[in-house]
């Protein structure tokens, strides 16, 4: 998911082998049409699938300790921009132990889904809350395509047929979010690290991308998105480089989700 959390496990190896060959970087535009939806809520690309009650964990370790990022694909739709989205729910908790105790949530974050005809899936945007002890305050980076802030556009998550060298807008909300993707490599072998990572801990023919902002210079995100399951490690880099991994995959999720402080 693009709204992956900050202080995240370091690295000296990313665990990352690049077998395709460097390719001159494209930017791919795709303009966004609601009638191109036909069955938005059928999310089914291979390295973003999107299956209602699937609950992906990742951990990575910081230097104050752990951080856990729970991932819920719920049940939940809303409609933005004339299109019908899929609700995911993305929770972050920081403590000295790998918890997600309700008094280790640092951030509450509701993002919008959907895929299109041709197989692309799109972001329409999220609603963010950051959670010091107990209380959940709306975040500045929170935004709704065609909602706030205007003018914005709903963002490519996942291009249907990603390729070497693309380059795609993920947030078109200036400027409030701009985030974007470049493909990095493709028929990638990525390999987890973690002791307790989701198994078997080698995928295969996956894909890996480089996420970063022009409202943030310097920092970026190293991506690695397998078939079948999505992403399944990230590597940021803010001046140091932290890393997290997945470590779980269940059947259970939230089938009904309120808006923290609503």
């Amino acid at each position: 998911m693009t709204n992956f959390r900050s202080h995240l496990l370091a690295a000296t190896t990313l665990g990352v082998f690049l077998i395709a060959p460097p390719a001159a970087a494209r930017t791919i535009q795709i303009s966004f049409n609601a009638t191109d939806f036909s069955d938005p809520l059928d999310i089914d690309n291979v390295y973003f699938p999107l299956i209602p009650g699937t609950v992906f964990t990742y951990k990575g370790e910081t230097p104050d300790g752990c951080e856990v990022v729970v991932t819920s694909v719920t049940g939940d739709t809303r409609t933005i921009a004339g299109v019908t989205t899929r609700v995911v729910h993305d929770t972050a908790y920081e403590s000295d132990t790998c918890t997600t105790d309700a008094s280790a949530l640092v951030e509450d974050t509701l993002d919008y889904y959907a895929q299109d005809n041709s197989g692309n899936v799109w972001y329409f945007g999220e609603d963010s809350f950051h959670c010091p002890i107990f209380t959940c305050d709306p975040s500045a980076g929170s935004w709704i395509a065609g909602v706030a802030p205007a003018g914005a556009l709903p963002g490519i998550i996942m291009p249907a047929q990603p390729r070497n060298g693309d380059t795609y807008f993920q947030e078109r909300a200036a400027p409030v979010a701009l985030d974007q993707a470049t493909v990095k490599g493709t028929g990638v072998t990525v390999v987890l690290k973690r002791e307790d990572a989701y198994p078997p801990g080698t995928f295969t023919n996956c894909i890996v991308t480089k996420e970063f902002s022009t409202l943030e210079n310097g920092a970026n995100e190293q991506k690695s998105y397998c078939p079948g399951i999505g992403n399944v490690a990230v590597d940021e880099h803010h001046g140091k480089v932290f890393r997290s991994e997945l470590t779980g995959v269940s059947p259970d999720a939230l089938r009904f989700r309120t808006v923290p402080g609503n």
